[in-house]
């Protein structure tokens, strides 16, 4: 017998976690002088950097209608390597671009932006290792980098995922687990009110199921709450 029939038998999945497991978590904070804030964040074999500058005037010229609350720019690069296969990202990749759109929703939500009129919130992401959940592994060292930049913010968040694996709802996917394809659901909340401010569905649920996985979700949210809490 295989060591992935003695897990599938004990009820584990292929990495030894349970359904309702997330991977560990390792940190460090402020690495980068020359930036406000910064977070280093492993999550399980996914490695983000992500460094926070700001708030600052602006290095383009912001519109009227937008001078009363700070601008929020968001901009993610991943190394070649840093996946499963070597592949080289272009400026302007499809996946990052929605991706930095989705980060940058998330921070106006959670960033008291009406604080800082006329300013600007740059946000660098470096992507170094990447194994499933990533979108969910920058938004956590991204709560940290904001908290250790001192931005004014209504709430911390944290983000975790979950995913339909073997008739089962997983958290913490990896990418071996999200190449299954079962659906896959990135949650972010925040810390206090549990409120879901992003979720993202890309396959088709009942609403049985949805209600379970939003449920599944928001738990490993929480779990991933209490470790930045504990910073």
């Amino acid at each position: 017998m295989q060591n992935a029939d003695i897990l599938a038998l004990a009820g584990l999945r292929l990495d030894g976690r349970r359904p309702s497991d997330i991977r560990s978590l390792k940190h460090n904070l402020s690495l980068v002088p020359t930036a406000d804030g910064s977070a280093y964040l492993e999550q399980g074999f996914n490695k983000v950097l992500v460094m926070v500058h700001g708030p600052q005037e602006p290095k383009k010229r912001i519109n009227d209608q937008n001078a009363d609350k700070c601008n929020i720019v968001v901009r993610i690069s991943h190394l070649p390597f840093c996946g499963a296969e070597w592949k080289q990202r272009r400026n302007g990749d499809k996946r990052t671009l929605e991706m930095e759109h989705n980060i940058g929703q998330i921070v106006e939500v959670i960033v008291m932006v009406d604080v800082y009129p006329k300013a600007e919130i740059s946000i660098v992401v470096h992507v170094l290792e990447a194994d499933g959940s990533v979108m969910c592994t920058i938004i956590n060292a991204l709560s940290l980098a904001l908290m250790d930049a001192g931005v004014a913010m209504v709430d911390m968040i944290s983000a975790c995922s979950v995913g339909f694996v073997k008739n089962e709802f997983c958290l913490d996917v990896t990418q071996l687990e999200q190449n299954t394809g079962g659906a896959y659901i990135p949650i972010v909340i925040k810390a206090r009110s549990d409120e879901i401010v992003f979720m993202q569905l890309d396959s088709r649920l009942s609403l049985d199921h949805l209600q379970k996985a939003m449920e599944r979700g928001v738990e490993g949210c929480k779990l991933v709450k209490d470790y930045i809490e504990a910073v």
